[in-house]
C-alpha cells in the first residue's frame, strides 16, 4: 500500500473503534478522500468553510511535529496529523473528528456547545482522551517508507516552462523585477498569479543554474526571505511566519530534486498566502476556544493573562487584541464572564454556600463576586437562587 492507502486504513479502524469520523486530505490539491464532517453542524452551509479550517490545522501540524488539535467556527474539536517520513515533506494529512471535548463527561457546564441535541452522535472525549488518540495516530503514522508521490497541480506545465527555457538558447538574465510582482501577488492573496509567476521564476532560475541544486538552494533561500517579508507586510503573524521559516531552512536540504524542489516551494506559497487572507477568522476562533477550555479547567485558580496567552502560544499584546476583536471585551471582563456562568451553574444545581461558591470559581473575595454577579445579572446571587426552579 502507499501512503494515501495506508492512512485511509487506519482511518477506518479509528472509525470502528472511537466512532469518530475520520478522512484525509490532499495538501496539493485540497482534496478529501473522503467528504469530511460537515452534516448537523448548526452553522449555516454558507457559514462554514471545511476546506479552509482543516487546511489550517493541516499548515499547523506542519509546524508542530506532525500533529495538532484544532477547533472548528462550531466548537467541534479535530486532530490533524502528518505522516512523518525523511525527504520532502508528506503530501497528505490525516484528519480525524469532530470531537465534543469537556474537562468531564458528567459536567454539562463543561460542554463547549451547551447544545448537545443539535450533534447528537459526536463522540464526547476528555481532553486527555483527545490528546491520546492525537499520539496514538502520530506515532502509528510515523515513521511511513518513503514512497512515490503524485503529481501535484500545475507540474505537468511547469515541465513543459523547464523545457522551454532549456531548448531555448538565447541568454536571459534572471527577472529580478519579477520577484517584487511575486511579494505584491502574495500581499494581495493572488495565489494563482502567484503560483504562475513563481513557476516562471524558477524556470528560468534552474535553467540558468543547469539544474544544480548547490547553486539553486542559495537563491531559493533568499527567495523565502522575499515571500515570508511580503506575508508579514499582508498582516500574517510574525511568530507563524518565522517560525513556517526556521522549518523551511531545515527541509531544503533534504529536497534532492527538481520536482521535489518545486512542489515543495508551491506548498509554501500557499501556505503563506493561506495565513494572510484565508486563516484570520479560523486562527481567532481557534484561539479562543482554546482560552476558553484552559480558563475553565482552571477556573478556581488565580489565572493571569501571562499564564493564558503562553497556553495559546501567543505574547500577551496579540492575545489581547484577539479578546478584544472576537468577544468586545478585556481579559480580566471575559474571565469574569466565565466564572459568573459557572456560579449560576452551582447556584441552581448544588447546595454549595455561596462563598464556597465564590471560591470555587475563583473569586478570594465574596463582596467582589457578589458586585460582579449583580452587576452581569442585574440581582445577587441569594435572589438568582431564590428563583431557580
Amino acid at each position: 500500500m502507499d501512503i494515501p492507502e495506508q492512512c485511509l486504513w487506519f482511518c477506518g479502524h479509528v472509525t470502528a473503534l472511537t466512532g469518530v469520523h475520520c478522512t484525509l486530505l490532499n495538501i496539493l490539491t485540497k482534496d478529501f478522500a473522503i467528504p469530511p464532517f460537515q452534516n448537523g453542524c448548526a452553522l449555516d452551509a454558507g457559514d462554514c468553510s471545511a476546506s479552509h479550517t482543516h487546511l489550517y490545522g493541516t499548515y499547523e501540524a506542519q509546524r508542530w511535529a506532525g500533529k495538532y488539535i484544532y477547533y472548528c467556527p462550531r466548537g467541534l474539536v479535530f486532530c490533524a496529523v502528518i505522516p512523518q517520513m525523511p525527504g520532502p515533506p508528506a503530501e497528505h494529512c490525516m484528519i480525524i473528528g469532530p470531537v465534543i471535548m469537556t474537562n468531564s463527561l458528567e459536567d454539562p457546564f463543561d460542554d463547549p456547545l451547551n447544545d448537545p441535541d443539535s450533534l447528537s452522535g459526536i463522540p464526547r472525549m476528555t481532553t486527555a482522551q483527545v490528546h491520546s488518540l492525537c499520539e496514538l495516530a502520530a506515532a502509528t503514522l510515523s515513521p511511513f517508507p518513503q514512497a512515490n508521490r503524485e503529481e501535484s497541480a500545475g507540474s505537468s506545465s511547469f515541465m513543459k516552462m523547464m523545457y522551454d527555457y532549456a531548448v531555448d538558447i538565447r541568454p536571459r538574465a534572471y527577472p529580478v523585477e519579477s520577484e517584487h510582482q511575486l511579494q505584491e501577488y502574495i500581499r494581495t492573496g493572488s495565489k494563482s498569479a502567484a503560483q504562475k509567476l513563481l513557476n516562471e521564476l524558477l524556470a528560468q532560475l534552474y535553467a540558468s543554474t543547469g539544474n544544480d541544486l548547490d547553486r539553486i538552494r542559495p537563491r531559493i533561500r533568499e527567495l523565502l526571505v522575499l515571500m515570508n517579508r511580503a506575508a508579514i507586510d499582508g498582516g500574517a503573524d510574525t511568530d507563524e511566519i518565522f517560525s513556517l521559516c526556521c522549518r523551511y531552512e531545515q527541509e531544503l536540504d533534504t529536497l534532492d530534486s527538481i520536482e521535489d524542489l518545486n512542489r515543495w516551494l508551491g506548498m509554501i506559497l500557499h501556505q503563506f498566502i493561506g495565513f494572510v487572507f484565508d486563516f484570520n477568522a479560523i486562527k481567532h476562533q481557534n484561539v479562543i476556544f482554546k482560552a476558553t477550555a484552559y480558563m475553565k479547567e482552571h477556573m478556581s485558580e488565580r489565572l493571569s493573562l501571562d499564564q493564558v496567552a503562553a497556553q495559546v502560544y501567543l505574547s500577551k499584546s496579540y492575545f489581547c487584541r484577539i479578546i478584544k476583536s472576537e468577544l468586545g471585551c478585556t481579559f480580566t471582563e471575559y474571565v469574569n464572564r466565565l466564572r459568573i456562568e459557572r456560579s449560576k451553574t452551582l447556584l441552581q444545581s448544588s447546595q454549595m454556600s455561596i462563598a464556597e461558591i465564590s471560591l470555587a470559581v475563583g473569586f478570594d473575595d465574596q463582596s467582589y463576586f457578589t458586585r460582579i454577579f449583580k452587576r452581569q445579572t442585574g440581582c445577587s446571587p441569594g435572589k438568582f437562587r431564590e428563583q431557580r426552579p
